[in-house]
């Protein structure tokens, strides 16, 4: 990939796009700011994905390896954002804002699993399980939907029995953090290969993905004016929409590109990420509850990755007929949101 022609053009539209959106978000425009952000997104978008094909020259990872480690990584800005706001919310004494933070990443989760399922469906014969994954994703998909049935059936019973709302329990946060630590080394340590071109990447990546949290920071911001006054599933689910906006078109760029496996499969890795990273750095520094809307967006992610983890159990491969029932189960999930 050293030799691809440098996305000059891209990174202007995407720095183009996201002044623009700066701009409009400051004087309360949502519309542009949400059109301009996202000019900022697909422009920035291509640069990342340039410097992704770089870095992993340059690492000596192979594709798969390269794109879980960056995908699993570009959740970072989510994390902080959803601090933020959440702690925010905590200083303020607003448990809404609390819950705000947590649900928007949680929407954003279930809507990389929707876009896996479409590039699947977009591919003749859907998306390869690559050989890597058998080895690391499938025991990390397993701990996953356990852990995360394990906290829903703690919050059920304890409302139960209690009549209040408990807190996620920090043997829970703890539990999915060294889950996630455990996932990058397995994967970063099993597949390297020779090491190739020097250290360019070093000039591409990191102005991506800042342009790609810039972007989608403004963009986030812009829209919220529009979610005053909006439920908490609504507000959650519109704000979860914008925020994810990065990694999906991170990875449907690469699709677009042929490497149709290693965009779905750093989706799958988003998603992992966004639950053993996100979620329980937050419980950990936040007072998170487990109410309906958090109970219910965790169940609706363990049924997704539990749908993903069978399909590549079972065929090899993540077939058109899989895809059309992730896609549908996470979308259909997601539009309830606004009605619990």
């Amino acid at each position: 990939m050293g030799g691809e022609k440098h996305p000059l053009p891209q990174l202007a539209a995407g720095a183009l796009g996201l002044v623009a959106a700066l701009l409009a978000s400051h004087s309360g425009a949502w519309l542009p700011a949400l059109l301009a952000g996202l000019l900022g997104v697909l422009g920035f978008g291509e640069v990342t994905v340039h410097g992704i094909g770089l870095a992993a020259s340059a690492l000596g990872l192979r594709p798969h390896a390269a794109g879980v480690v960056v995908n699993s990584l570009a959740v970072l800005p989510e994390l902080f954002l959803a601090y933020s706001i959440g702690s925010r919310g905590v200083a303020e004494g607003n448990p809404v804002l609390v819950e705000l933070s947590v649900l928007s990443v949680m929407v954003g989760a279930g809507f990389n699993l929707a876009v896996m399922g479409l590039i699947a469906l977009t591919s003749g014969r859907g998306v390869a399980v690559p050989e890597e994954a058998h080895g690391v994703e499938l025991p990390l998909l397993r701990a996953t939907i356990a852990s995360m049935a394990v906290v829903v059936l703690y919050g059920l019973v304890e409302a139960a029995y209690t009549g209040g709302v408990p807190g996620t329990p920090l043997e829970a946060s703890a539990t999915l953090l060294v889950f996630f630590a455990a996932y990058i080394y397995w994967v970063a340590a099993s597949e390297r290969g020779p090491r190739t071109g020097g250290a360019s990447w070093a000039a591409w990546l990191p102005v991506g993905l800042a342009g790609l949290v810039a972007s989608a920071e403004a963009m986030s911001s812009g829209v919220e004016p529009l979610v005053h006054g909006l439920g908490l599933g609504t507000a959650g689910l519109l704000l979860g929409l914008v925020g994810t906006v990065p990694e999906a078109a991170l990875n449907l760029l690469s699709a677009a590109r042929g490497r149709r496996e290693e965009a779905a499969y750093g989706l799958l890795a988003a998603t992992s990420a966004t639950v053993l990273l996100v979620y329980a750095a937050l419980a950990a520094a936040l007072p998170l509850p487990l109410d309906r809307y958090i109970v219910y967006t965790l169940g609706v992610l363990a049924s997704g990755l539990w749908l993903v983890q069978r399909s590549m159990e079972t065929g090899g491969v993540v077939d058109r007929r899989e895809a059309l029932l992730i896609t549908l189960l996470s979308l259909g999930a997601l539009a309830a949101l606004a009605r619990v």
